[in-house]
């Protein structure tokens, strides 16, 4: 497997410089990661243990591990080479971390988390199939985008310590109501700490009878703004 090494550079602090092994196969940091990492960092102190669930290259364990947040960053993935990929960029960047393969929780048996960071893709299969971007990565998150964020926030409460928060994007291309009731079932406090606006690519929103009908049928949400599509991505902390 080819790996080619790109700079990378949060824009929590675009002033750190992250070294990462990227592939075809594996996600590059997306916004959604971004979002990601700069809410987690401005809403935690400083934690023993963090697990990046669905790590990808290993982008935001290891962008927070870079902040100071947590003292050990632990990354899983269902993809071998996701795996490979994060192992390589936590060495690289000189963090401590573990790293296993593992389908959301079905490895970590016997582990607790301060912290637990989510970002497994969470938008409706019927979307991901247009765009560009899971040409080599699969979507098996179901025709409306929950099918892995209710595994982990059904699950997340055993692997996480006394106090511990897991931290989750909510897309609008996915049924974010669900997702929601999900989150209250399984939580006493669940807060929206970030809102994130951006306009949906033409190779999405050019097929806008098959989103009309997804929007009519509860599965996902945007709005029309200057003529153009809008989504949107909320990051949430619960505990």
């Amino acid at each position: 497997m080819a790996f080619k090494i790109i700079d990378y550079y949060p824009k929590f602090d675009e002033n750190t410089k992250i070294l990462l092994n990227t592939s075809d196969l594996v996600f590059a940091p997306t916004a959604t990661s971004d979002f990601l990492i700069s809410a987690v960092a401005s809403n935690i102190n400083k934690v023993d243990k963090l697990l990046d669930l669905g790590c990808g290259n290993g982008i935001v364990g290891i962008a927070l591990s870079k902040f100071n947040k947590a003292n050990k960053i632990y990354c899983s993935d269902i993809s071998i080479e996701a795996v490979k990929i994060a192992d390589l960029n936590i060495k690289l960047n000189n963090c401590v971390g573990e790293v296993i393969k593992s389908n959301i929780f079905s490895n970590w048996d016997g582990y607790k988390f301060d912290i637990i960071v989510d970002d497994i893709s969470g938008i409706s299969e019927q979307v991901a199939k247009l765009s560009s971007w899971f040409e080599n990565v699969p979507c098996d998150a179901g025709i409306d985008g929950t099918a892995n964020i209710e595994k982990v926030l059904n699950e997340a409460r055993y692997f996480l310590n006394k106090n511990g928060k897991i931290f989750f994007p909510v897309i609008s291309l996915s049924n974010t109501n669900k997702i929601l009731d999900i989150a209250n079932k399984n939580f006493k406090n669940l807060k929206k700490i970030s809102h994130n606006q951006w306009f949906l690519p033409k190779e999405l929103s050019s097929n806008l009878t098959l989103l009309e009908k997804l929007k009519k049928d509860g599965c996902i949400d945007y709005c029309q703004k200057f003529g153009e599509l809008i989504c949107w991505t909320d990051i949430y902390s619960a505990n």
